[in-house]
């Protein structure tokens, strides 16, 4: 983590709720860093052994407590240390260790492959008594013996506590972002004691950490941290905090634990900008009746939050974010195989019974199924004309003559028609022979005819009824 200090003592420590304007400045204490990190690593080939011979410990304790496993009563051994089970979540069966430094989620290698098999969420305990990157390190090193140490970030807070009451200052109103969702919780008689801007996979958040900490197990531990580096545990302490997921991450390029660690601080001052808190001072009045936020400055106390932030634990980035502007995905062959293999997947384990014979007809009707020969057609087959006798015809895939349709049926006798649609069907009947068939123009004629003959049918019915 890193700390800011004040240099000098300052006036500012009792603003009340009226906005401060551009000439008063800020000098509160800080301490900044990261306090939420999730991850999931792939599993190595010695995981399967070791998730078998914990279904079964599971499947004991299933029927030990009548289907339903208590908190901390289930143990198991991960390395050299021991952990309690803590719930199960998405498929995963989650154990805390003993000191509550972090969680991890196990699950079926088989099931849910979309996923890797290990996921790892970092606790505040183990935060602040290890390190984050000394926490890192531990939990990689315990689970090497299952796992490829591999990470891949799924999310990470930014987070800077400071010496001050937030919602003195800070007004929901003048809060310029694209994320609107915000939330009011917890408001008491001088003012909120939270508030959240955004949602997934982004969002921002500020609180009162005093409030937050009491009744729970921390709060001697986050207090001794607090004192530890400066503050006075009888003023004010919020913490401001950027929640991102893995969505997030994905538009810049962020994919491991250390991306994302290297690029915490240019993250944090990049959605400073997005999220910014105004002065509204700083608006004229027909700005302010119009609602024209966006034409103000941001808040001096704003931007002192955004300069105090600094993160030392590992070597920062400093390059500037690059947006991903995602490919435009096109469906095809590789990707379709991809999903059906998927689906025959599913199909193995909710032991799902297909014959080859109603595979192979579904494939037929779908106009998907191919054999080697027909694969090797990259364009459209065109149909070859043909004149026997006078008579047009053109030839099918399979060289199959299709007798051609005049293009109006109008001018044709029904009697015409007829042997138009008979010489059709033997068309249609000797395709059905082959392997591959080729009767979209069959069809299609067919179609017209009937159309036509149906048309005929009702004028002839309209014709009687009027002669009646």
């Amino acid at each position: 983590m890193s700390i800011k200090k004040s240099v000098v003592s300052t006036s500012n420590e009792t603003l009340v709720s009226d906005n401060v304007s551009l000439s008063k400045g800020y000098d509160f204490k800080t301490i900044s860093g990261v306090d939420t990190l999730y991850s999931y690593y792939p599993s190595n080939e010695a995981y399967r052994d070791f998730f078998e011979s914990l279904a079964q410990k599971i499947l004991s304790a299933k029927e030990q407590y009548d289907g339903f496993i208590p908190k901390d009563t289930l143990r198991i051994v991960i390395g050299d240390k021991e952990f309690f089970f803590n719930g199960m979540s998405k498929g995963y069966y989650f154990f805390i260790d003993t000191a509550r430094w972090f969680r991890i989620g196990l699950k079926h290698p088989s099931q849910n492959t979309k996923l890797l098999d290990i996921q790892v969420q970092c606790e505040a305990t183990g935060i602040y008594l290890l390190g984050l990157v000394g926490l890192i390190r531990y939990i990689e090193a315990l689970v090497s013996p299952i796992a490829n140490i591999c990470s891949q970030l799924t999310r990470m807070d930014g987070n800077i506590f400071v010496q001050f009451d937030l919602s003195s200052v800070i007004e929901k109103d003048f809060i310029i972002s694209k994320k609107r969702k915000n939330r009011r919780e917890d408001g008491g008689r001088r003012g909120y004691q939270s508030l959240k801007i955004g949602d997934n996979p982004f969002l921002a958040r500020f609180y009162d950490k005093r409030i937050e900490l009491i009744g729970k197990e921390k709060r001697s531990l986050m207090e001794a941290y607090f004192v530890f580096h400066g503050f006075d545990l009888n003023k004010p302490i919020w913490n401001f905090e950027f929640e991102w997921h893995r969505d997030f991450f994905k538009r810049y390029g962020i994919r491991t634990v250390e991306d994302g660690l290297k690029n915490v601080e240019i993250l944090f001052h990049h959605c400073m900008k997005i999220i910014r808190f105004v002065d509204k001072t700083t608006l004229s009045q027909k700005d302010l009746e119009a609602n024209r936020w966006h034409r103000a400055k941001t808040h001096p106390l704003w931007e002192y939050i955004d300069q105090s932030y600094t993160f030392n634990a590992i070597p920062q980035s400093y390059e500037a974010l690059e947006k991903i502007i995602p490919k435009k995905s096109v469906y095809n062959s590789k990707v379709f195989m991809m999903e059906f293999q998927n689906l025959l997947n599913k199909g193995v384990e909710n032991d799902v019974y297909l014959s080859q014979e109603n595979v192979q007809e579904i494939l037929k009707r779908s106009g998907l199924w191919f054999t080697e020969r027909t694969k090797k057609l990259l364009k459209p087959f065109k149909p070859l004309p043909l004149i026997v006798d006078g008579v047009n015809y053109v030839l099918s895939r399979n060289r199959t003559p299709i007798k051609t349709l005049p293009a109006n049926l109008t001018l044709i006798s029904t009697y015409k028609l007829k042997q138009f649609e008979a010489s059709l069907l033997k068309a249609l009947h000797s395709e059905f022979t082959e392997q591959d068939w080729d009767i979209s123009l069959i069809t299609k004629n067919l179609k017209a005819i009937e159309s036509e003959i149906k048309k005929r049918k009702y004028e002839q019915s309209e014709l009687e009824l009027w002669q009646a």
